[in-house]
C-alpha cells in the first residue's frame, strides 16, 4: 500500500513540473526609473530615449531579457498556423511616456516581436538597433548566413495605440551582392521595390512602385512579430 501511494506521489509531481507553463512579468505600471521596471531575473540589454508623444519629454524604450533559456513556441509564416519551438531566452519590449514630474507610466508591454539571440542564423543575436526619432520607435534586425536579410520597423504611437507606419526588407547574398530590397510606406499605401546588386544600387538596378492593399493599418497587437505577415503572396514582412 505504501508503495502505490509512493507511485501516485510521484506521478502527480511528475504532471505537475509537465503543466508548468513560462508566465511573462508583467511590467509595473509607473516608475521614477529604468530599474524600477526591471523584473527579477530579467536584464536590460538595449534602450533608447527620445519624444514618443509629441510633448518634447523623453520618453523610454527598453528591451529586456530573461536570465534563463526556455521552451518557446514562437509563430513564423503567416502569424497563425507555422509554430515552432525554439529553446532561448524570453524578451520584453516596454515603451513609457515621462511626464514633467519625471514620472514613467508604461504605455505599452510586449512580450513577442523583439526577436530572440537564437533566431539570426549564423550572423548570432538579430538584435541591431531601437531607436527614438521624430516621435517614432525604429527597430532593426538582421540574420542569415550567404544569404542575409536586414529588416526594420517604424512604430508611431496615434489615437492611443501604436501603428506600423513604415518597414523595409532588405535580402542579399554577400558573396555576390544579389539582392531585393523592399521599402513599404503604409501611411500613403506604397510599396518601393529595388532589384538588382547591392554594390550597383544606383547605377544598373531595377526599382518599381506599386500600390499596398491591406484592410488597416497594423499594430503591435495584430502584427505578431516579424516574418509573420504575409502582405503579399510568398513575401514576408
Amino acid at each position: 500500500m505504501k508503495i502505490l501511494c509512493f507511485y501516485f506521489l510521484m506521478l502527480s509531481v511528475q504532471i505537475g513540473f509537465a503543466q508548468k507553463t513560462f508566465t511573462f512579468p508583467k511590467i509595473k505600471s509607473q516608475g521614477a526609473s529604468i530599474e524600477q521596471f526591471t523584473p527579477a531575473n530579467w536584464t536590460i540589454i538595449d534602450q533608447a530615449q527620445g519624444d514618443l508623444n509629441n510633448d518634447d519629454l523623453a520618453d523610454l524604450a527598453v528591451v529586456f531579457e530573461y536570465s534563463k533559456q526556455i521552451d518557446e513556441t514562437r509563430t513564423y509564416g503567416d502569424n497563425s498556423s507555422e509554430i515552432i519551438k525554439e529553446t532561448q531566452k524570453p524578451r520584453i519590449l516596454a515603451l513609457f511616456f515621462k511626464d514633467k514630474s519625471g514620472t514613467y507610466t508604461l504605455s505599452i508591454q510586449n512580450n513577442d516581436f523583439i526577436l530572440r539571440s537564437e533566431e539570426g542564423g549564423k550572423l548570432g543575436d538579430p538584435l541591431q538597433q531601437i531607436a527614438i526619432k521624430d516621435q517614432q520607435l525604429y527597430l532593426r534586425f538582421q540574420g542569415g548566413a550567404e544569404w542575409r536579410w536586414e529588416l526594420g520597423y517604424t512604430f508611431k504611437f496615434e489615437n492611443k495605440d501604436w501603428f506600423l507606419t513604415s518597414a523595409v526588407n532588405l535580402y542579399y547574398n554577400q558573396n555576390n551582392g544579389d539582392m531585393t530590397e523592399r521599402v513599404y510606406d503604409f501611411k500613403r499605401r506604397e510599396l518601393f521595390t529595388t532589384y538588382g546588386n547591392l554594390h550597383n544600387r544606383d547605377i544598373a538596378n531595377q526599382r518599381t512602385s506599386e500600390v499596398l492593399f491591406f484592410s488597416q493599418l497594423r499594430t503591435f497587437k495584430t502584427f505578431k512579430k516579424p516574418w509573420a505577415w504575409e502582405i503579399m503572396p510568398n513575401v514576408y514582412l
